[in-house]
């Protein structure tokens, strides 16, 4: 038994909110999107884990380069950080 996964761009929806992708995507558990090269973490309907993990290439719109990570163990909830990148 494990988690539902979804991962996408996200540029068919524009600039996505959390809200927006997980109405897209309902029986996801977990939403890893890009796009906006925007670093987020937030948890929708306290149950939907939704990561856009930054970029972590040359800095693009002012954004410092970042990364995701996520451990996932079943039985416990998704543990997810952003993990800026120095340089």
């Amino acid at each position: 038994d494990g988690f539902t996964i979804v991962v996408t761009h996200g540029d068919q929806f524009g600039h996505p909110t959390p809200e927006q992708l997980h109405a897209a995507f309902p029986r996801a558990e977990i939403i890893v999107y890009g796009h906006t090269h925007r670093p987020l973490l937030e948890l929708v309907d306290r149950t939907v884990t939704v990561l856009n993990p930054g970029g972590a290439g040359p800095a693009r719109f002012g954004l410092p380069p970042s990364v995701g990570i996520m451990e996932l163990e079943p039985g416990i909830p998704p543990r997810a950080r952003i993990v800026p990148l120095g340089g």
